[in-house]
């Protein structure tokens, strides 16, 4: 995996602050591969990983989350306190 150091540090800047980011890019230009690299720093950081929750939409396993009910559903359940907890959505 290439580290991008150019996104991660511009993201880095916006780690805990309310704003919804979004990484935007054609296809195959490694959207996944810094959502990866946001993890690894989430967690360098002190972010537990049960803070993270991680939902590739283009995996076959994720189809069903593609109602706005089921999706609300499943982020709740994953939700363990009252910590922070980041989102991440891949190919949404």
């Amino acid at each position: 995996m290439i580290k991008r150091n150019l996104y991660i540090d511009k993201l880095k800047k916006f780690i805990g602050k309310p704003q919804i980011k979004i990484i935007t890019g054609i296809r195959k230009s490694g959207k996944s591969t810094v959502l990866r690299l946001l993890m690894n720093e989430l967690t360098q950081i002190g972010v537990k990983e049960h803070q993270i929750i991680y939902l590739n939409f283009e995996s076959f396993a994720n189809a069903h989350l593609t109602q706005a009910h089921t999706l609300y559903e499943e982020i709740k359940r994953k939700i363990i306190g009252t910590e922070k907890h980041y989102l991440l959505f891949d190919e949404c």
